[in-house]
């Protein structure tokens, strides 16, 4: 531990600042202020925001379709300042766990990210003809990291995982550049939505594996634990699911699609056109805020979102049952865990359409939902790293 010291709190850092970012995006979505800033990497031209009647009159002159909006200017860039520094910080614990490891030391992967932060700031510059190419580029990059993890194996620095990160950021960064560029795009707010809770999940990971945090249980427990390895893995493979379900939801606002409980619009199963509803083909050029799709497109999405915390329900309400069974105390601790979490994610989820999706606890909605993925990481690794006492 004390060997990791340096990644353990840039680790905690990042952890932290990630938190701060998820609930910040969701904040900005749900607020509406997502083109709040209309354009990348400034706001209407300006590192912060246009504050004096001047500045606020300039930017209307050049933003004419998008005049500023105060009490939307200033969620949207705190968010990109937030990422920002998340970005650097996710950088160090690159660098730092690169220096760390003693030998195989995957220096491509240190080119490979020095290339696309090269390119993302190039893109700042030269514009959307650079799009494909960062993308093909990242692609490579990702690759590359699968490639040495299986040529190397898995390493006591978890610097495989550092540099998946430090690539994870770059692209959540592009992603925070078209959900502007491409006004909204359901596609690409859905896809930065998941990025940011990718970049959460597995900043938590990465401080567990640097701390080393496991259980270490009797023979009879562990046998227990690994008989639900498989039930722990589809838990969170389902809340996954419907974290992208509950993304799509929001990014076509189609959150009071169903404004009453428990039937919607008055019927068991209403009217729905599923095959618009999840059209992942939407053009790009249109303005998205608000949302293009009919009522009975979101009827659809919010209907299957609905049908998706049915499956989350019994999945992670059973993992949890598991937990609770298991003789080891420490594990039981961890089924109360994931079941309070469960609890409070329903009510959240349930009050959005009882009290019309009042922006608070639309946010805290969200951030359940990322508390109850890191509480399945942290299960998924704890069952993965067990040892026997």
């Amino acid at each position: 531990m004390n060997n990791n010291s340096t990644l353990i709190k840039l680790s905690i850092l990042a952890v932290f600042v990630a938190s701060v970012v998820v609930v910040l995006g969701a904040f900005t979505r749900l607020a509406h202020a997502g083109l709040g800033c209309p354009d990348w990497p400034t706001c209407y031209g300006h590192l912060w925001v246009p504050n004096e009647a001047h500045e606020i009159e300039q930017a209307n002159l050049r933003f004419e379709e998008t005049p500023v909006e105060t009490d939307k200017t200033w969620p949207e860039q705190i968010h990109r300042i937030f990422a920002s520094s998340l970005g650097l910080i996710v950088f160090a614990l690159f660098f730092v766990a690169l220096r760390k490891q003693s030998q195989d030391r995957p220096v491509s992967i240190a080119v490979f990210l020095a290339v696309i932060i090269a390119g993302t700031i190039a893109r700042a510059f030269v514009g959307h003809s650079l799009d494909v190419i960062m993308l093909v580029v990242i692609g490579f990059y990702f690759a590359n990291i699968v490639r040495c993890a299986l040529v190397n194996g898995r390493s006591e620095v978890p610097i495989k995982l550092a540099g998946f990160l430090a690539g994870l950021v770059v692209l959540q960064g592009l992603f925070g550049m078209w959900t502007v560029t491409l006004k909204l795009w359901p596609q690409v707010v859905t896809a930065h939505l998941l990025g940011g809770f990718a970049t959460l999940s597995l900043l938590w990971l990465m401080l567990n594996r640097s701390i080393g945090w496991h259980w270490q249980l009797d023979a009879g427990s562990v046998v227990d634990l690994l008989n639900i390895k498989r039930l722990a893995l589809i838990a969170m493979v389902v809340v996954v699911v419907q974290i992208a379900l509950g993304g799509w939801t929001s990014s076509n606002y189609a959150a009071l699609a169903c404004p009453d409980l428990p039937l919607c619009q008055n019927q068991i199963i209403p009217d729905s056109d599923f095959k618009q509803g999840f059209n992942f083909l939407q053009s790009v050029g249109p303005n998205y805020l608000g949302g293009l799709l009919d009522n009975d497109a979101r009827t659809a999405i919010h209907f299957s979102h609905r049908l998706g915390a049915l499956l989350v329900t019994f999945f992670v309400g059973l993992l949890a049952f598991k937990l609770l069974s298991n003789s080891a105390g420490i594990v039981k601790k961890w089924g109360i865990i994931l079941a309070c979490a469960l609890i409070i994610q329903i009510a959240l989820g349930l009050s959005n359409i009882l009290f019309s999706l009042p922006l608070s606890v639309a946010v805290l909605h969200n951030a359940g939902g990322a508390l109850l993925l890191i509480i399945l990481v942290t299960v998924n690794h704890r069952i993965h790293s067990v040892k026997t006492t």
